[in-house]
Protein backbone atom coordinates (compact mmCIF):
# COMPACT_ATOMS: atom_id res chain seq x y z
CA UNK A 1 0.00 0.00 0.00
CA UNK A 2 1.18 3.30 -1.08
CA UNK A 3 1.80 6.01 2.00
CA UNK A 4 0.55 8.72 0.66
CA UNK A 5 -0.50 12.35 2.31
CA UNK A 6 -1.88 15.91 1.54
CA UNK A 7 0.18 19.00 2.34
CA UNK A 8 -2.45 21.52 1.30
CA UNK A 9 -6.11 21.60 2.70
CA UNK A 10 -8.35 24.07 3.59
CA UNK A 11 -11.18 24.15 6.27
CA UNK A 12 -13.86 26.53 7.53
CA UNK A 13 -11.17 28.42 9.97
CA UNK A 14 -10.80 30.33 5.89
CA UNK A 15 -12.57 28.97 2.65
CA UNK A 16 -13.23 25.32 3.15
CA UNK A 17 -16.14 23.49 4.33
CA UNK A 18 -14.88 21.17 6.62
CA UNK A 19 -14.16 22.17 10.30
CA UNK A 20 -11.09 21.52 11.35
CA UNK A 21 -11.32 18.49 13.13
CA UNK A 22 -13.92 16.77 10.14
CA UNK A 23 -10.54 17.89 7.67
CA UNK A 24 -8.96 15.43 10.33
CA UNK A 25 -11.18 12.53 10.42
CA UNK A 26 -11.76 12.63 6.78
CA UNK A 27 -7.71 12.20 6.51
CA UNK A 28 -8.13 9.40 8.52
CA UNK A 29 -10.61 7.96 7.02
CA UNK A 30 -9.08 7.98 3.41
CA UNK A 31 -6.17 7.11 4.60
CA UNK A 32 -3.56 9.36 4.70
CA UNK A 33 -0.59 9.18 6.49
CA UNK A 34 -0.24 12.63 6.62
CA UNK A 35 -2.63 15.97 6.34
CA UNK A 36 -1.23 19.77 6.69
CA UNK A 37 -3.90 22.43 7.27
CA UNK A 38 -3.03 25.39 5.22
CA UNK A 39 -5.57 27.71 5.93
CA UNK A 40 -5.36 31.39 4.03
CA UNK A 41 -3.58 33.91 5.93
CA UNK A 42 -5.03 32.85 9.08
CA UNK A 43 -3.83 29.79 11.89
CA UNK A 44 -7.22 29.80 13.74
CA UNK A 45 -8.04 25.93 12.53
CA UNK A 46 -4.82 24.71 13.82
CA UNK A 47 -5.30 24.18 17.36
CA UNK A 48 -8.71 22.32 16.98
CA UNK A 49 -6.68 20.16 14.10
CA UNK A 50 -3.95 19.34 15.97
CA UNK A 51 -6.11 18.50 18.98
CA UNK A 52 -7.88 16.15 17.22
CA UNK A 53 -5.10 14.46 15.21
CA UNK A 54 -3.62 13.39 18.90
CA UNK A 55 -6.98 11.94 19.52
CA UNK A 56 -7.88 10.13 17.03
CA UNK A 57 -3.77 9.01 16.38
CA UNK A 58 -3.75 11.18 12.64
CA UNK A 59 -0.39 13.24 11.53
CA UNK A 60 -1.57 16.59 11.36
CA UNK A 61 1.33 19.43 9.93
CA UNK A 62 0.59 22.95 11.18
CA UNK A 63 0.30 25.46 8.40
CA UNK A 64 -0.91 28.24 6.39
CA UNK A 65 -0.91 29.80 2.55
CA UNK A 66 0.29 33.20 2.98
CA UNK A 67 -1.11 35.55 -0.57
CA UNK A 68 2.01 37.81 -1.84
CA UNK A 69 2.36 39.64 -5.03
CA UNK A 70 5.60 39.86 -7.52
CA UNK A 71 5.46 41.19 -10.89
CA UNK A 72 1.81 41.91 -11.05
CA UNK A 73 1.29 38.32 -10.58
CA UNK A 74 -0.70 36.59 -7.37
CA UNK A 75 2.02 34.17 -5.68
CA UNK A 76 0.51 31.78 -2.73
CA UNK A 77 3.70 30.54 -0.65
CA UNK A 78 2.45 27.59 1.85
CA UNK A 79 4.35 27.14 4.91
CA UNK A 80 4.30 23.70 6.76
CA UNK A 81 5.97 22.74 10.04
CA UNK A 82 5.14 26.00 11.48
CA UNK A 83 4.73 26.95 14.77
CA UNK A 84 1.31 28.30 15.59
CA UNK A 85 1.76 29.37 18.90
CA UNK A 86 4.73 31.86 18.60
CA UNK A 87 3.81 35.07 19.53
CA UNK A 88 5.34 37.38 16.47
CA UNK A 89 4.14 34.84 14.04
CA UNK A 90 0.51 35.08 15.37
CA UNK A 91 0.75 38.73 15.12
CA UNK A 92 2.14 38.97 11.54
CA UNK A 93 -0.35 36.91 10.55
CA UNK A 94 -3.03 39.08 11.76
CA UNK A 95 -1.79 41.79 10.15
CA UNK A 96 -1.80 40.22 6.66
CA UNK A 97 -5.77 38.94 7.50
CA UNK A 98 -6.66 42.95 7.89
CA UNK A 99 -5.70 43.33 4.41
CA UNK A 100 -7.96 40.63 3.08
CA UNK A 101 -10.76 42.46 4.92
CA UNK A 102 -9.65 46.00 3.64
CA UNK A 103 -10.00 43.74 0.30
CA UNK A 104 -13.30 42.41 0.70
CA UNK A 105 -14.93 45.36 1.62
CA UNK A 106 -14.03 47.21 -1.32
CA UNK A 107 -15.07 44.58 -3.87
CA UNK A 108 -18.33 44.85 -2.79
CA UNK A 109 -18.72 48.12 -2.54
CA UNK A 110 -17.82 47.71 -6.45
CA UNK A 111 -20.36 45.57 -7.06
CA UNK A 112 -22.75 47.43 -5.21
CA UNK A 113 -21.96 50.79 -7.07
CA UNK A 114 -22.33 48.50 -10.27
CA UNK A 115 -26.08 47.93 -9.37
CA UNK A 116 -25.58 44.52 -7.83
CA UNK A 117 -28.17 43.47 -5.15
CA UNK A 118 -25.89 43.08 -2.23
CA UNK A 119 -24.86 44.48 1.00
CA UNK A 120 -21.64 44.58 3.26
CA UNK A 121 -23.97 43.54 5.60
CA UNK A 122 -23.90 40.11 3.67
CA UNK A 123 -20.31 39.59 4.86
CA UNK A 124 -21.49 39.07 8.41
CA UNK A 125 -22.50 35.52 7.93
CA UNK A 126 -18.81 34.53 7.08
CA UNK A 127 -17.86 36.10 11.08
CA UNK A 128 -15.12 33.84 11.83
CA UNK A 129 -13.48 33.03 9.45
CA UNK A 130 -11.18 34.47 6.95
CA UNK A 131 -13.31 35.80 4.06
CA UNK A 132 -11.84 35.20 0.62
CA UNK A 133 -13.51 35.67 -2.81
CA UNK A 134 -14.94 32.52 -3.06
CA UNK A 135 -17.18 33.76 0.02
CA UNK A 136 -18.31 36.77 -1.81
CA UNK A 137 -19.18 33.97 -4.56
CA UNK A 138 -21.26 32.56 -2.27
CA UNK A 139 -22.99 35.39 -1.95
CA UNK A 140 -23.22 36.13 -5.59
CA UNK A 141 -24.27 32.74 -6.27
CA UNK A 142 -27.21 33.53 -3.41
CA UNK A 143 -28.54 36.72 -5.22
CA UNK A 144 -28.85 34.52 -8.48
CA UNK A 145 -25.80 35.98 -10.18
CA UNK A 146 -23.88 32.42 -11.50
CA UNK A 147 -24.43 28.78 -11.06
CA UNK A 148 -22.05 28.31 -8.58
CA UNK A 149 -19.11 29.42 -7.16
CA UNK A 150 -16.45 28.89 -9.68
CA UNK A 151 -18.52 31.04 -12.25
CA UNK A 152 -19.17 33.80 -9.60
CA UNK A 153 -15.51 34.30 -9.43
CA UNK A 154 -13.98 33.67 -12.96
CA UNK A 155 -16.84 36.28 -14.04
CA UNK A 156 -16.89 39.03 -11.81
CA UNK A 157 -14.22 38.74 -9.29
CA UNK A 158 -10.93 37.39 -11.02
CA UNK A 159 -8.53 39.97 -12.24
CA UNK A 160 -10.26 42.62 -14.97
CA UNK A 161 -13.78 41.39 -13.57
CA UNK A 162 -16.29 44.31 -12.40
CA UNK A 163 -15.23 43.55 -9.00
CA UNK A 164 -11.99 43.05 -8.98
CA UNK A 165 -9.62 45.04 -6.36
CA UNK A 166 -5.86 44.09 -6.09
CA UNK A 167 -5.05 43.68 -2.14
CA UNK A 168 -2.05 44.83 -0.80
CA UNK A 169 0.24 42.10 0.45
CA UNK A 170 3.81 41.44 1.67
CA UNK A 171 6.85 40.93 -0.52
CA UNK A 172 6.76 37.12 -1.17
CA UNK A 173 10.49 37.55 0.79
CA UNK A 174 8.60 39.06 3.29
CA UNK A 175 6.22 35.99 3.62
CA UNK A 176 9.30 32.99 3.67
CA UNK A 177 10.99 34.92 6.31
CA UNK A 178 8.18 35.43 8.24
CA UNK A 179 7.52 31.39 7.69
CA UNK A 180 11.41 30.50 8.69
CA UNK A 181 10.69 33.15 11.71
CA UNK A 182 8.05 30.70 13.04
CA UNK A 183 10.68 27.86 12.73
CA UNK A 184 8.68 26.46 9.37
CA UNK A 185 9.18 25.49 5.83
CA UNK A 186 8.47 27.68 2.93
CA UNK A 187 6.85 26.38 -0.59
CA UNK A 188 5.89 27.98 -3.86
CA UNK A 189 2.63 26.74 -4.05
CA UNK A 190 0.67 25.70 -8.09
CA UNK A 191 3.36 27.10 -10.09
CA UNK A 192 0.92 26.94 -12.88
CA UNK A 193 -1.36 29.85 -11.25
CA UNK A 194 1.00 32.77 -11.02
CA UNK A 195 0.85 33.71 -14.18
CA UNK A 196 -1.94 31.42 -15.99
CA UNK A 197 -1.07 33.29 -19.58
CA UNK A 198 2.67 33.10 -19.38
CA UNK A 199 3.98 29.50 -18.27
CA UNK A 200 7.68 30.60 -18.86
CA UNK A 201 7.02 33.92 -16.65
CA UNK A 202 5.64 31.38 -13.69
CA UNK A 203 8.44 29.46 -13.76
CA UNK A 204 10.81 32.63 -13.67
CA UNK A 205 9.27 33.80 -10.60
CA UNK A 206 9.11 30.15 -8.90
CA UNK A 207 13.27 30.10 -9.69
CA UNK A 208 13.49 33.49 -8.42
CA UNK A 209 11.87 32.27 -4.95
CA UNK A 210 14.10 28.94 -4.44
CA UNK A 211 16.78 31.44 -4.91
CA UNK A 212 15.41 33.84 -2.35
CA UNK A 213 14.48 31.87 0.55
CA UNK A 214 12.18 29.35 -0.42
CA UNK A 215 12.51 25.61 1.02
CA UNK A 216 11.30 24.00 -2.22
CA UNK A 217 7.72 24.09 -4.40
CA UNK A 218 4.84 21.88 -4.99
CA UNK A 219 5.58 19.21 -7.86
CA UNK A 220 2.05 17.30 -7.39
CA UNK A 221 -1.04 19.38 -7.24
CA UNK A 222 -4.40 18.47 -8.30
CA UNK A 223 -4.53 20.99 -11.22
CA UNK A 224 -0.99 19.82 -12.61
CA UNK A 225 -1.04 17.88 -16.06
CA UNK A 226 2.32 16.19 -17.53
CA UNK A 227 3.46 19.62 -18.56
CA UNK A 228 3.53 20.83 -15.21
CA UNK A 229 4.41 17.97 -13.17
CA UNK A 230 7.97 17.44 -15.59
CA UNK A 231 8.64 21.21 -15.01
CA UNK A 232 8.42 21.53 -11.20
CA UNK A 233 9.99 18.15 -10.75
CA UNK A 234 12.65 19.07 -13.17
CA UNK A 235 13.03 22.45 -11.22
CA UNK A 236 12.86 20.98 -8.31
CA UNK A 237 16.24 18.79 -9.07
CA UNK A 238 17.79 21.31 -10.72
CA UNK A 239 17.35 23.37 -7.02
CA UNK A 240 17.89 20.67 -4.87
CA UNK A 241 15.17 22.05 -3.07
CA UNK A 242 12.30 19.88 -1.04
CA UNK A 243 9.13 18.91 -2.68
CA UNK A 244 5.22 19.57 -1.34
CA UNK A 245 2.11 18.75 -2.91
CA UNK A 246 -1.52 18.89 -2.40
CA UNK A 247 -4.91 18.64 -3.38
CA UNK A 248 -6.46 22.36 -2.38
CA UNK A 249 -8.90 20.74 -0.66
CA UNK A 250 -11.73 23.24 -0.01
CA UNK A 251 -14.49 20.14 0.87
CA UNK A 252 -17.89 20.88 -1.42
CA UNK A 253 -16.64 24.69 -2.46
CA UNK A 254 -14.65 22.61 -5.39
CA UNK A 255 -17.18 20.20 -6.05
CA UNK A 256 -14.98 17.16 -8.13
CA UNK A 257 -12.18 17.58 -5.99
CA UNK A 258 -11.58 15.21 -3.10
CA UNK A 259 -9.05 15.17 0.09
CA UNK A 260 -5.74 13.25 -0.92
CA UNK A 261 -6.50 12.28 -4.80
CA UNK A 262 -7.40 15.15 -5.89
CA UNK A 263 -9.23 14.90 -9.21
CA UNK A 264 -8.22 11.25 -9.09
CA UNK A 265 -5.13 10.70 -10.10
CA UNK A 266 -2.72 12.97 -7.19
CA UNK A 267 -0.49 10.94 -5.33
CA UNK A 268 1.82 12.65 -2.94
CA UNK A 269 4.73 10.64 -1.27
CA UNK A 270 5.00 10.80 2.64
CA UNK A 271 8.53 10.86 1.89
CA UNK A 272 8.30 14.45 1.19
CA UNK A 273 7.50 14.80 4.57
CA UNK A 274 10.47 12.58 5.50
CA UNK A 275 12.49 14.64 3.69
CA UNK A 276 11.00 18.07 5.23
CA UNK A 277 11.35 16.37 9.09
CA UNK A 278 15.05 15.65 7.99
CA UNK A 279 15.99 19.80 7.10
CA UNK A 280 14.15 20.66 9.95
CA UNK A 281 16.19 18.42 12.25
CA UNK A 282 19.51 19.52 10.57
CA UNK A 283 18.22 22.94 11.07
CA UNK A 284 17.83 22.37 14.82
CA UNK A 285 21.75 20.82 15.23
CA UNK A 286 22.98 23.74 13.38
Amino acid sequence: MKELCDLHAHTTASDGSYTPSELVRYAKEKGAMAVAVTDHDTIDGIEEAVLCAQTIGQECIPGIEITTNKDGCEIHIVGLFVDFKDALFCSRVKDMAKTRDERNWNMVEKLIKAGFNITHHDLDRFKGCIVTKAHIGEILVDRGYAKDVPEAMNTYLRKGGIAFVERVTPLPEVCIQVIHEAHGLAFVAHTNQIDKKDPLHSIAICKYLLEHGADGLETRYCEFDDYWRNTTESIAQSYGCLRSGGSDFHGSFKKGLDLLTGYGDLEVPYQFVTEMKKKLQQSCCK
